[in-house]
Protein backbone atom coordinates (compact mmCIF):
# COMPACT_ATOMS: atom_id res chain seq x y z
CA UNK A 1 0.00 0.00 0.00
CA UNK A 2 1.59 3.12 -1.18
CA UNK A 3 1.14 6.77 -0.52
CA UNK A 4 -1.21 7.07 -3.50
CA UNK A 5 -3.67 4.47 -2.10
CA UNK A 6 -3.50 6.11 1.31
CA UNK A 7 -4.39 9.53 -0.09
CA UNK A 8 -7.20 8.02 -2.24
CA UNK A 9 -8.73 6.45 0.89
CA UNK A 10 -8.64 9.78 2.72
CA UNK A 11 -10.22 11.55 -0.27
CA UNK A 12 -12.96 8.90 -0.54
CA UNK A 13 -13.74 9.25 3.20
CA UNK A 14 -14.03 13.02 2.90
CA UNK A 15 -16.29 12.78 -0.19
CA UNK A 16 -18.68 10.21 1.33
CA UNK A 17 -18.84 12.15 4.60
CA UNK A 18 -19.67 15.34 2.73
CA UNK A 19 -22.37 13.51 0.73
CA UNK A 20 -23.95 12.18 3.91
CA UNK A 21 -23.80 15.56 5.63
CA UNK A 22 -25.46 17.20 2.59
CA UNK A 23 -28.46 14.87 2.94
CA UNK A 24 -28.61 15.48 6.69
CA UNK A 25 -28.43 19.25 6.23
CA UNK A 26 -31.22 19.19 3.63
CA UNK A 27 -33.59 17.38 6.04
CA UNK A 28 -32.50 19.55 8.97
CA UNK A 29 -33.21 22.86 7.19
CA UNK A 30 -36.29 22.12 5.07
CA UNK A 31 -39.44 22.61 7.26
CA UNK A 32 -41.57 20.41 4.94
CA UNK A 33 -39.35 17.44 5.73
CA UNK A 34 -39.92 17.47 9.48
CA UNK A 35 -40.12 13.87 10.59
CA UNK A 36 -39.51 14.12 14.33
CA UNK A 37 -42.59 14.13 16.54
CA UNK A 38 -42.64 15.55 20.05
CA UNK A 39 -43.87 12.19 21.36
CA UNK A 40 -45.97 12.72 24.45
CA UNK A 41 -47.85 15.64 22.91
CA UNK A 42 -47.86 14.46 19.28
CA UNK A 43 -48.48 10.90 18.14
CA UNK A 44 -48.36 9.08 14.85
CA UNK A 45 -51.70 8.35 13.24
CA UNK A 46 -52.33 4.66 13.79
CA UNK A 47 -52.97 2.67 10.58
CA UNK A 48 -56.37 1.05 10.14
CA UNK A 49 -55.16 -2.54 10.52
CA UNK A 50 -52.71 -1.84 13.35
CA UNK A 51 -52.31 -4.77 15.74
CA UNK A 52 -51.99 -3.31 19.22
CA UNK A 53 -52.92 -4.81 22.57
CA UNK A 54 -55.55 -7.54 22.68
CA UNK A 55 -58.98 -7.01 24.22
CA UNK A 56 -61.59 -9.68 24.88
CA UNK A 57 -65.29 -8.84 25.18
CA UNK A 58 -66.12 -11.20 28.04
CA UNK A 59 -69.88 -10.98 27.45
CA UNK A 60 -69.49 -12.33 23.90
CA UNK A 61 -66.81 -14.94 24.71
CA UNK A 62 -68.02 -18.56 24.56
CA UNK A 63 -64.97 -20.12 26.31
CA UNK A 64 -64.22 -22.26 23.25
CA UNK A 65 -60.41 -22.13 23.88
CA UNK A 66 -59.65 -21.65 20.18
CA UNK A 67 -57.54 -18.56 20.95
CA UNK A 68 -55.50 -20.51 23.51
CA UNK A 69 -54.84 -23.31 21.02
CA UNK A 70 -53.91 -20.93 18.19
CA UNK A 71 -51.45 -18.81 20.21
CA UNK A 72 -47.89 -19.84 19.26
CA UNK A 73 -46.31 -18.37 22.41
CA UNK A 74 -48.97 -19.43 24.97
CA UNK A 75 -49.63 -15.92 26.23
CA UNK A 76 -53.39 -16.50 26.68
CA UNK A 77 -54.72 -18.45 29.65
CA UNK A 78 -58.37 -19.34 30.10
CA UNK A 79 -60.31 -21.26 32.75
CA UNK A 80 -63.95 -22.21 32.38
CA UNK A 81 -66.52 -24.50 33.99
CA UNK A 82 -69.73 -26.00 32.66
CA UNK A 83 -72.77 -24.21 34.06
CA UNK A 84 -76.26 -25.41 34.94
CA UNK A 85 -77.51 -24.67 31.42
CA UNK A 86 -74.68 -26.83 29.95
CA UNK A 87 -72.90 -23.74 28.60
CA UNK A 88 -69.32 -22.91 29.52
CA UNK A 89 -68.87 -20.15 32.11
CA UNK A 90 -65.64 -18.18 31.99
CA UNK A 91 -63.79 -18.31 35.32
CA UNK A 92 -60.63 -16.46 34.30
CA UNK A 93 -59.21 -14.96 31.11
CA UNK A 94 -55.69 -13.49 31.14
CA UNK A 95 -53.36 -12.25 28.39
CA UNK A 96 -49.66 -11.74 29.04
CA UNK A 97 -48.82 -8.86 26.70
CA UNK A 98 -45.15 -9.16 27.67
CA UNK A 99 -45.05 -12.50 25.82
CA UNK A 100 -47.51 -11.68 23.04
CA UNK A 101 -45.95 -11.19 19.61
CA UNK A 102 -49.12 -9.59 18.16
CA UNK A 103 -49.40 -12.05 15.28
CA UNK A 104 -53.22 -11.93 15.25
CA UNK A 105 -53.76 -15.71 14.95
CA UNK A 106 -55.97 -15.73 18.04
CA UNK A 107 -58.14 -12.94 16.64
CA UNK A 108 -58.62 -14.78 13.34
CA UNK A 109 -59.81 -18.05 14.93
CA UNK A 110 -62.17 -16.52 17.50
CA UNK A 111 -65.66 -17.78 16.46
CA UNK A 112 -67.77 -15.07 18.20
CA UNK A 113 -65.18 -12.40 17.27
CA UNK A 114 -64.95 -11.29 20.91
CA UNK A 115 -61.14 -11.03 20.77
CA UNK A 116 -59.85 -7.94 18.98
CA UNK A 117 -56.67 -5.88 18.56
CA UNK A 118 -56.88 -2.35 19.93
CA UNK A 119 -54.94 0.74 18.99
CA UNK A 120 -53.04 0.68 22.30
CA UNK A 121 -49.28 0.29 22.17
CA UNK A 122 -47.92 2.00 25.28
CA UNK A 123 -47.63 0.09 28.51
CA UNK A 124 -44.38 0.77 30.26
CA UNK A 125 -43.99 -1.08 33.53
CA UNK A 126 -41.36 -1.88 36.08
CA UNK A 127 -42.47 -5.44 36.84
CA UNK A 128 -43.51 -8.25 34.54
CA UNK A 129 -46.66 -8.93 36.54
CA UNK A 130 -48.06 -5.59 35.40
CA UNK A 131 -48.00 -6.83 31.79
CA UNK A 132 -50.67 -9.46 32.46
CA UNK A 133 -54.14 -8.22 31.52
CA UNK A 134 -56.89 -9.74 33.70
CA UNK A 135 -60.28 -9.52 31.98
CA UNK A 136 -62.28 -11.07 34.85
CA UNK A 137 -61.78 -9.27 38.15
CA UNK A 138 -63.59 -11.83 40.31
CA UNK A 139 -61.53 -14.72 41.72
CA UNK A 140 -61.73 -17.95 39.67
CA UNK A 141 -62.40 -20.08 42.79
CA UNK A 142 -65.41 -17.91 43.70
CA UNK A 143 -66.82 -18.23 40.20
CA UNK A 144 -66.34 -22.01 40.21
CA UNK A 145 -68.03 -22.31 43.63
CA UNK A 146 -70.97 -20.16 42.50
CA UNK A 147 -71.43 -22.22 39.31
CA UNK A 148 -71.20 -25.46 41.31
CA UNK A 149 -73.99 -24.21 43.61
CA UNK A 150 -76.12 -23.31 40.59
CA UNK A 151 -75.55 -26.77 39.08
CA UNK A 152 -76.50 -28.44 42.38
CA UNK A 153 -79.66 -26.31 42.65
CA UNK A 154 -80.64 -27.18 39.08
CA UNK A 155 -80.06 -30.89 39.77
CA UNK A 156 -82.22 -30.68 42.93
CA UNK A 157 -85.03 -28.96 41.01
CA UNK A 158 -84.83 -31.62 38.30
CA UNK A 159 -85.02 -34.38 40.94
CA UNK A 160 -88.07 -32.72 42.55
CA UNK A 161 -89.75 -32.42 39.16
CA UNK A 162 -89.06 -36.10 38.46
CA UNK A 163 -90.56 -37.12 41.82
CA UNK A 164 -93.64 -34.97 41.21
CA UNK A 165 -94.10 -36.49 37.76
CA UNK A 166 -93.72 -39.98 39.19
CA UNK A 167 -96.27 -39.26 41.94
CA UNK A 168 -98.73 -37.91 39.40
CA UNK A 169 -98.42 -41.04 37.32
CA UNK A 170 -100.73 -43.86 38.56
CA UNK A 171 -98.99 -46.62 40.39
CA UNK A 172 -98.09 -49.42 38.03
CA UNK A 173 -98.96 -52.21 40.52
CA UNK A 174 -102.54 -50.96 41.10
CA UNK A 175 -105.32 -52.59 39.09
CA UNK A 176 -106.31 -50.67 36.04
CA UNK A 177 -109.91 -49.66 35.65
CA UNK A 178 -111.73 -52.18 33.50
CA UNK A 179 -112.48 -51.14 29.98
CA UNK A 180 -116.19 -51.16 29.31
CA UNK A 181 -117.14 -54.24 27.34
CA UNK A 182 -118.16 -53.56 23.80
CA UNK A 183 -121.89 -53.73 23.23
CA UNK A 184 -122.96 -56.95 21.50
CA UNK A 185 -124.01 -56.48 17.96
CA UNK A 186 -127.66 -57.05 17.19
CA UNK A 187 -128.50 -59.53 14.51
CA UNK A 188 -131.20 -58.56 12.17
Amino acid sequence: MGLKDYLNDILEAVVTTAKGMRITARYGVDPKEEITLQYPEERWEIPERFRGFLHNDIKACTSCTMCVKACPVDCISLESVRGADKKMVLASYDINIGRCMYCGLCVEVCPPKSLKHTGGYEMASVERGELILHFIQEDAAEIKARVARQVAEAAAKAAEAAKAAEAARPAEGAPKPADPAPAPEKKE
